[in-house]
């Protein structure tokens, strides 16, 4: 007969070294995890300012280009419609009821940059109205015929808009620009009424 008192009893448990090793072993894997998240919402953050710039730059090169198209629209003959020349602003005359007056509403536009709050802005009279936010750089270089540069209005027969939109907030890793990233958008843009 085996007695009782022969078996031992075996305490179940972990000892001090063993709880170490697992909690180091936790340890990193919790560090590589927090670096992995960490890391894609950092690209997340960027790709998503990158987007919202590009976006930007698309639709505020949009709404210039299609007003610009209509410049010079004089349906009545008067005279008054066209491009006229200023070296830091789009100044869009259209006649767009065909009554003969550009008085009218949107019929005079004004497209310039404001690099203080870094907005363009569109004016028809009542004030500079944002168009677009972080714009770093508006410029409008007006064409004759043949393509050469002209700051005469009557000459004036293309325009070439130049947009550059920039990331909302600074990227400390990117070294150029102080940290803003840009995108650039060029477009020259021939209105069919000019000239004619």
């Amino acid at each position: 007969m085996i007695s009782r008192k022969t078996h031992k009893r075996r305490d179940w448990g972990f000892t001090l070294i063993e709880l170490l090793v697992v909690l180091s072993i936790q340890g990193i894997l919790l560090a590589a995890v927090v670096t992995s998240v960490t890391g894609q919402i950092t690209a997340y953050d960027l790709q998503e300012q990158l987007n919202g710039m590009q976006q930007t730059a698309r639709a505020a090169m949009s709404l210039v280009i299609r007003e610009a198209r209509t410049a010079g629209y004089d349906p009545a003959r008067s005279g008054s419609a066209g491009l006229s020349y200023h070296p830091a602003r789009l100044s869009i005359v259209a006649d767009h009821n065909g009554d003969g007056d550009v008085s009218d509403a949107n019929e005079r536009v004004v497209y310039f940059h404001d690099p203080g709050r870094l907005r363009l802005k569109r004016d028809t009279g009542g004030g500079g109205q944002p168009v677009a936010e972080d714009v770093q750089d508006f410029t409008v270089e007006y064409l004759d015929a043949a393509g050469n540069a002209t700051t005469v209005a009557a000459e004036i027969r293309r325009v070439r808009i130049t947009v550059t939109a920039r990331t909302g907030k600074r990227d400390p890793r990117y070294p150029l620009n102080g940290g803003y990233r840009t995108h650039t958008l060029r477009s020259v843009v021939t209105p069919a009424n000019l000239g004619l």
